[in-house]
């Protein structure tokens, strides 16, 4: 065994490859959970009674899921200590997280912000607008360029993920364009002949220079998360929206309707940029167990 050294000073002195948004993730769970619980405990004094103890501290303030994924990463750190030898890394406690309904939007609420926010020239409207409309992610709404809307061969192109990360060389936060993880993420979504006229109207007043950012603040600077996040709350307040529902919510109501209306599930797998089609049945297939549900009932009425 190595000599002594403190959980903080571990984790100071450890170097981690990981994409941006994943560090951000990462430094999110050390300062605000981490350390103020391990930051000054020696690293051999880390026992599974004391990760136990984190866990129940835990617990009294965050779902399950977070629960687990900071314990994921504890056991991480701990196992690329014990790699080093200062200690060895105890059994991690178990987080059952049981798998909620994704919250949606009804058919009423979903037309009800589909016609407040389809003819507003405003951008953080038209981010709730495409998100709704083309179930995009909330980063590649804000990653779209003017030049990613092609109305002349009626596709929207997704080539960015717009997301605030951490930055390790100036433990700064800054907001980058980043290639999306997966191939299957760069994608050219069909526009529909209604979508697509909304878009036109939007871009009508807009500046056109190809890379300028779609989405853009009141000063015309690049959106982040946070500022749509704040809008797309304003407007679930103004309509009487769910409280529950958020800006993810959109895109789980658009593969909903997708399903509901007979997309093939390969299809919308591709639309909404999984890895594989099994991905997406794993999310949405609730939705088409009861939509054959619901054609069996009619069959069975025939006879």
């Amino acid at each position: 065994m190595k000599e002594e050294q403190s959980f903080g000073q571990w984790v100071a002195g450890r170097k981690i490859s990981a994409r941006p948004t994943s560090l951000k993730t990462y430094k999110s769970y050390e300062q605000a959970h981490l350390l103020p619980f391990f930051g000054d405990m020696p690293l051999r004094a880390i026992s599974r009674k004391k990760i136990r103890k984190f866990k129940k501290h835990l617990s009294k303030k965050l779902a399950p899921k977070t629960v687990k994924d900071i314990l994921s990463y504890l056991k991480t750190i701990l196992k690329a200590a014990e790699k080093k030898g200062y200690l060895k890394s105890p059994e991690m406690p178990k987080v059952r997280v049981q798998a909620r309904e994704k919250e949606i939007l009804d058919r009423r609420s979903q037309q009800a912000l589909s016609e407040r926010v389809r003819q507003s020239q405003n951008p953080q409207d038209m981010a709730v607008y495409i998100s709704l409309t083309l179930g995009l992610r909330i980063g590649e709404v804000l990653g779209l360029r003017i030049k990613d809307v092609d109305l002349e061969g009626g596709v929207l192109r997704v080539r960015k993920n717009r997301q605030r990360v951490y930055d390790p060389q100036t433990s700064r936060y800054p907001v980058v364009s980043l290639s999306p993880k997966t191939k299957s993420s760069i994608r050219d979504i069909p526009l529909a002949a209604s979508v697509k006229a909304v878009l036109a109207h939007f871009l009508e007043n807009r500046d056109h220079r190809p890379k300028k950012p779609l989405i853009t603040g009141k000063n015309g600077r690049p959106c982040d998360t946070r500022t749509v996040q704040r809008h797309f709350a304003g407007l679930k307040k103004e309509l009487g929206l769910s409280p529950k529902l958020t800006f993810h919510s959109l895109r789980h109501s658009f593969a909903t309707r997708a399903l509901e209306a007979g997309a093939e599930m390969n299809t919308l797998s591709a639309f909404l940029g999984h890895a594989s089609v099994s991905f997406t049945l794993s999310r949405y297939g609730h939705c088409v167990t009861a939509q054959k549900r619901e054609q069996m009932e009619k069959i069975a009425a025939c006879f």
